[in-house]
């Protein structure tokens, strides 16, 4: 029996396709322009030393939501295009909602939902990926999200920047919500596979949603992220601010506790059944994977957020600026990342992958703690922001290829939806302690210390590497599924 999603028309793929890649450039310009859009929304409405808690907020429902689609994407493959189009379309509603927003809070509170774009794209949308090709082409088209990712880092800083110069950084939200409403079109209208049809493709999952682990992996990470970004003291309090020490403070830390607790009790209880499957959890590469992403996106959040703040607020330059330091960055990854992403493939290991992108990481944040300085030349911090490119490319193949082709089938959908889930919880933790450090200490004092603690993670996560394994070819999906193309 042939694979359903593969012997769709090959025009109903290319719209598919296109869905994801577009879908993919809104949400990277998105989140490469916020650390330009924040600063200056924060300048406008108030909210200085509360703009980061907006970028880290999505992570919370993205913690819940990954999971949660990876589940349903395993029982019935057939509802991926309906929830990939939905989590698109709710992402085009907060980028019109932040455009008309009246307050950093508002803005922090529509910025929640963000996390159901990043858990649509890159838990289902990759996913389906893999699902219309065999391993090798379906690696090619991975490696080139790499692509995507990269033009849209590429062109989204700086057009940011130059729409908060010349029209305001509202313009720069509204230039979004249209992208993403003609991606969910496409996809929803696209490869379109029956429940009966996919039923061979489904593979053994929870007996039910874990939803009370679920609730836990939330109290942990929201507890964690909301004592850590509110707990500095600021100049200009917001009703938002809980300092350390503070009731609400001590309450968050409290529920980070109690939601650990639930999380492990639920893993414990549920074993395969639970928001973090134990079978997926034991298996090597998944458990090797999960936590290179989760250290990557916690290193990665140092310098990819915060580089533009210090060019506008330490060394005092316009937002344009600010946002060129975040598109050199990306100019390597427009030719890399499909090179990437077919290593990863025909290797089907992203060792080697990994090895060189992690340690130009470790040496391009070095060389930023000795050489970034309030009056260091723009060329000088460009030049290693296009060096640190390389490591960008390679996590951009890494994030979109390697789950995909290094997972076993029976534990691909639900172990990817981990792998993703740890990029969110990466990037969540990351960005509240380096929040709370650049809180603490300012801009100009603090990312130093970030830089530092984000080569630690990094030279963490080139440990865990040496540990990845190759897939078998001999591995099938359970009911003997083959992954042939239909022209074979």
């Amino acid at each position: 029996m042939l694979n359903p999603f593969q012997a769709v028309p090959n025009s109903k793929k290319i719209m598919t396709l296109a869905g994801i890649y577009i879908a993919l450039l809104g949400q990277i310009f998105v989140s490469s322009g916020l650390s330009v859009i924040l600063p200056a929304a924060a300048r406008d409405i108030g909210g200085e030393t509360l703009f980061p808690l907006a970028s880290t907020i999505s992570g919370l429902i993205s913690i819940a939501a990954m999971p949660l689609f990876g589940y349903y994407g395993a029982k019935n493959p057939a509802l991926k295009r309906t929830l990939i189009a939905f989590s698109v379309l709710v992402g085009a509603l907060v980028s019109f909602s932040r455009a008309i927003a009246p307050s950093m809070e508002f803005i922090i509170f529509v910025s929640f939902f963000w996390g159901l774009v990043s858990a649509g794209i890159y838990v289902l949308g990759f996913s389906l990926i893999r699902d219309m090709y065999e391993t090798e082409k379906a690696g090619f088209y991975l490696g080139l999200t790499g692509t995507m990712m990269s033009v849209s880092m590429l062109i989204g800083p700086t057009l940011t920047g130059i729409l908060i110069q010349t029209v305001s950084w509202r313009a720069a939200c509204h230039v979004v919500w249209p992208v993403l409403t003609l991606a969910a079109v496409l996809i929803f209208f696209g490869v379109n596979v029956s429940k009966e049809e996919a039923a061979p493709l489904a593979v053994p999952s929870m007996k039910q949603v874990d939803l009370v682990g679920a609730f836990g992996f939330l109290l942990f990470l929201g507890g964690i992220i909301m004592s850590l970004s509110l707990g500095p003291k600021s100049s200009t309090p917001s009703a938002l601010e809980m300092p350390f020490g503070s009731l609400g403070n001590n309450i968050m830390i409290a529920l980070a506790i109690a939601g650990l607790a639930v999380l492990i009790a639920m893993v414990k209880k549920k074993g395969d059944d639970a928001i973090l499957p134990a079978r997926v959890l034991k298996d090597r590469n998944t458990l090797c994977l999960t936590l290179i992403n989760l250290f990557t996106n916690f290193s990665n959040m140092a310098v990819f957020f915060f580089i533009p703040t210090y060019v506008i607020y330490v060394m005092g330059k316009e937002a344009t600026w600010g946002g060129l330091a975040t598109t050199v960055y990306s100019v390597l990854g427009l030719f890399l990342a499909p090179v990437f992403g077919r290593m990863i493939a025909k290797a089907r290991n992203a060792r080697l992958v990994l090895n060189m992108g992690l340690s130009v990481r470790i040496v391009s944040t070095l060389a930023l703690i000795f050489v970034l300085t309030p009056t260091t030349p723009l060329v000088t911090l460009y030049v290693i922001m296009f060096i640190t490119g390389f490591y960008g490319a390679q996590q951009s193949a890494f994030i979109s290829a390697a789950p995909q082709v290094q997972l076993a089938p029976q534990i691909r959908v639900q172990g990817n939806a981990v792998f993703q889930l740890a990029q969110n919880l990466g990037s969540g933790i990351g960005m509240a302690v380096y929040t709370m450090i650049i809180g603490m200490k300012g801009p100009a004092a603090g990312l130093p210390v970030a830089f530092m603690i984000a080569v630690g993670a990094a030279v963490v996560a080139l440990v865990i590497t040496q540990f990845l394994v190759p897939l078998k070819e001999t591995v099938q999906t359970p009911k003997k599924t083959t992954l042939e193309s239909a022209s074979s």
